[in-house]
């Protein structure tokens, strides 16, 4: 775990803002699929995307290992409901492209299936929008 003045990140996180070290007993709000995304840029986005698709794609990785169990303990406790609509289809889109056995595994993700494409283009990278069929599928470009 990396630990900075304002933040704590787990060591296998690409993102540095998940949740404050002041703020332990609300840290489920702290979390950065939880956070308000009004004002947030591609590069918010696109940290978002990286954080979520790195934590689904190694929820299996050394199953006994310490990272590998708090990956799969988060991915288990997430509040879907909690979580912005582009949140819930940047995790849904990582899951289908990286690890689907999760939305069977986890029944607190099954509510990821009646999802509907945005009603706009999420651009994570201005400078490279291409990607995955699943999220053109759902109109996330990066």
């Amino acid at each position: 775990m990396i630990v900075s003045e304002s933040y704590v990140v787990p060591s296998w996180s690409c993102v540095g803002f998940i949740f404050s070290i002041d703020e332990d007993a609300n840290m489920n709000q702290n979390k950065i699929y939880y956070q308000n995304q009004k004002d947030w840029t591609a590069d918010d986005f696109n940290a978002l995307h990286r954080y979520l698709s790195k934590m689904v794609e190694h929820a299996y990785d050394s199953p006994g290992s310490y990272d590998g169990q708090n990956r799969i303990n988060e991915i288990k406790t997430i509040s879907v409901s909690e979580m912005t609509k582009e949140a819930k289809i940047l995790l849904y889109c990582a899951i289908l492209s990286q690890n689907s056995e999760l939305i069977n595994e986890c029944e607190n993700l099954k509510d990821l299936i009646n999802l509907t494409p945005l009603s706009y283009k999420l651009i994570l990278n201005p400078f490279k929008q291409s990607g995955d069929p699943i999220y053109r599928r759902f109109n996330v470009l990066y």
